[in-house]
């Protein structure tokens, strides 16, 4: 099958096989990917999402996870 018939093939898939397609490719990437590689990949996505929030975005992502003293840990990581 060329590039052109995949293509086509692609563009005939209903929302619910789209969707199902775009999971089995997640899936077979991360069962490819080693230890070094999904950690990496999570910290760049982590990175990512969070640097297109605004200040107070990112505050409420971070308590969702951790307490204020974290957070304070934090900042004072990068002030002091």
């Amino acid at each position: 099958m060329n590039t052109d018939q995949i293509s086509a093939k692609f563009a005939t898939l209903t929302s619910d096989q789209h969707q199902q397609f775009i999971e089995n490719y997640a899936d077979r990437m991360v069962n490819d990917m080693d230890t070094k590689c999904l950690m990496q990949f999570v910290f760049d996505t982590i990175v990512e999402n969070l640097s297109i929030q605004s200040p107070q975005d990112v505050i409420e992502q971070i308590s969702c996870c951790y307490d204020d003293e974290t957070i304070q840990e934090l900042l004072e990581s990068v002030t002091e």
